[in-house]
């Protein structure tokens, strides 16, 4: 009982961080501006990097809403006493699977970025983008 309550406070404290991480990146997003702007890139880098950036924002969005439904159900399991442990744990897996998933896939971007950008403009974005 005691690591249940344990579970649902700190997944409920998690779901809050999410939620404020989340309305920052939206707010962030509206005043955006393009981090790759003291690189010096190539016309052929500037295309490859947005085809990347779009398509990385859309398996994002996709992601976050998967990571919330699922998170959304651990929460509703966790709280209704006829849900069973095994219920419980088994979404819990799901959750853990979405957030690998989620990281596989922000590795992934980095390491196409890796492909397009010269050693010079990855050592600016690592010291900040100056």
């Amino acid at each position: 009982m005691r690591v249940r309550k344990g579970l649902a406070a700190g997944l409920t404290v998690a779901m809050v961080l999410v939620g404020g991480v989340m309305a920052f990146a939206q707010k962030e997003q509206a005043k955006e501006t393009d981090p790759y702007q003291n690189l010096g890139l190539s016309t052929a880098q500037r295309s490859k990097l947005d085809a990347l950036t779009s398509e990385r924002k859309t398996a994002i969005t996709a992601t976050q809403q998967k990571i919330i439904g699922i998170r959304q159900k651990l929460m509703g399991l966790l709280f209704d006493k006829k849900a069973s442990d095994r219920d419980i744990d088994q979404v819990a897996n799901q959750l853990a699977t979405a957030d690998k998933e989620a990281l596989l896939a922000q590795i992934k971007f980095h390491k196409a970025m890796r492909q397009i950008l010269t050693q010079e403009q990855l050592a600016t974005i690592a010291k900040g983008g100056k």
